[in-house]
């Protein structure tokens, strides 16, 4: 059996945590920049906003309802993520944290009734209530599939939902296509166009129609229904290409402000290639207006340069270099910047290269001086040591009118009880 676990609104339950007076109150998060609507709890939603509104079409609306918005706060999200998963890892032999809110808990070799189940279901929605303050759903099936569909309607049922087979095909004749895990609107209308109506009538497909409507992913998908297990656990596989990049705030004019966003998206992805064991050696640098929708083409601007490094490497200061290369090549001036993108590229798994021109001690110290980065950075936040140069310019960064505080890592804003 595999249990799907879910947070409720999580990025909006995360923000209640530390704030009990907004509990059964409003509360909506906001997409970078504070630009859309990207979560909300039960209660936003039943104001009349929905997820992917633009915030300043809303904002009058947020105001009436007395709705409470939050500038997105991923530090905090992925901690209180990590405190859920450690909770899922004392219950199942194996895990897939498929995303900061869900994760597949396998249970291959227990033999046991929905009854033992429908207990583990509970108890951890108790634990995580209690440990950690987050409402999950629960749902458990004998595939990935099923067990995504269970956990949807497990809130009908107390929040846990357990597979029966006596039971399973009334569901899925009330379950349409497009609520089917790995079935989007455009295959949705492709089944309902031959006639497809429900889940329960995807189940009975044949395969071989299956195949040819909806490749060989959605015939994987029709044998999943049938409970035969397909999609096994996710092995997260290593990027090819590691890419960094964020709006700016405001528009930015001066190559020199663009240079202190560039360097700290380097670092960003240069720290994501080392968790992944990888080097790279070439570095692409994007810059843009984004004025894509105006009608002045002598608004628009955008270009990249990449850069080849003499060999690969994950030693962020020559990468930083590399890019800062880069920069002065595509830079024109008058333009107004909203974007600088960072993409590492050519990479491949770390091992040490003896090269002639380099003192192999040397080599040692860089390995040596990134291992104590990025232990300082992971235990005390990302901007606890850092290069200088992305601290030379502000103004850039993104716009956070309602961040929260990341009240979890670090320790100045823990709150006190006087």
């Amino acid at each position: 059996m595999i249990l799907h676990a879910d947070g409720n609104s999580f990025y909006a339950s995360c923000e209640q945590i530390y704030r009990p007076d907004l509990r059964s109150k409003p509360v909506a998060v906001l997409s970078n920049n504070d630009g859309i609507i990207i979560a909300l709890n039960k209660e936003a939603k039943a104001c009349g906003i929905k997820r992917g509104d633009p915030y300043f079409k809303v904002r009058a609306l947020c105001a009436l309802h007395g709705i409470t918005i939050f500038s997105s706060n991923y530090t905090l999200y992925a901690d209180i993520s990590r405190r859920i998963t450690s909770i899922y890892a004392e219950y199942a032999p194996e895990i897939e944290v498929y995303s900061i809110d869900e994760s597949f808990l396998f249970f291959d070799d227990c033999n046991w009734s929905i009854k033992d189940y429908e207990e583990i279901g509970h108890d951890l929605k108790r634990r995580i209530m209690k440990e950690v303050g987050i409402p999950i759903c629960v749902g458990a099936a004998p595939t990935k599939t099923l067990a995504k569909l269970y956990n949807k309607r497990a809130k009908e049922h107390g929040g846990v939902f357990v597979y029966d087979s006596a039971g399973v095909d009334a569901l899925l004749q009330t379950t349409p296509c497009g609520d089917i895990w790995g079935i989007g609107p455009a295959r949705a209308k492709t089944l309902a166009q031959r006639g497809v109506k429900n889940a329960l009538m995807l189940k009975h497909m044949p395969l071989c129609d299956a195949k040819k409507l909806l490749t060989v992913q959605g015939m994987g998908t029709v044998q999943e229904l049938n409970g035969i297990r397909v999609m096994d656990k996710n092995t997260r596989q290593k990027k090819d290409v590691i890419t960094s990049s964020k709006q700016f705030s405001i528009k930015v004019y001066d190559m020199e402000t663009i240079e202190c966003a560039m360097v700290e998206y380097t670092e960003i992805a240069v720290e994501r290639m080392r968790k992944q064991g990888s080097e790279c050696q070439a570095v692409q640098v994007i810059i843009s207006t984004c004025n894509y929708y105006s009608d002045d083409a002598s608004l628009q601007y955008s270009n990249a340069a990449v850069v080849r490094l003499p060999r690969f490497t994950s030693y962020t200061p020559d990468i930083v270099a590399a890019a800062r290369l880069a920069l002065p090549r595509i830079f024109r001036e008058g333009y107004g910047y909203k974007v600088v993108m960072i993409t590492l590229l050519e990479l491949m798994p770390a091992q040490y290269q003896g090269w002639l021109w380099v003192d192999p001690v040397e080599d040692v110290k860089k390995r040596n001086l990134m291992e104590a980065v990025d232990a300082i950075t992971a235990a005390c936040g990302r901007h606890s040591l850092t290069l200088a140069k992305s601290f030379t310019k502000d103004g850039w960064q993104m716009k956070r009118e309602f961040l929260s505080p990341c009240v979890t890592t670090d320790i100045d804003r823990v709150p006190a009880v006087l």
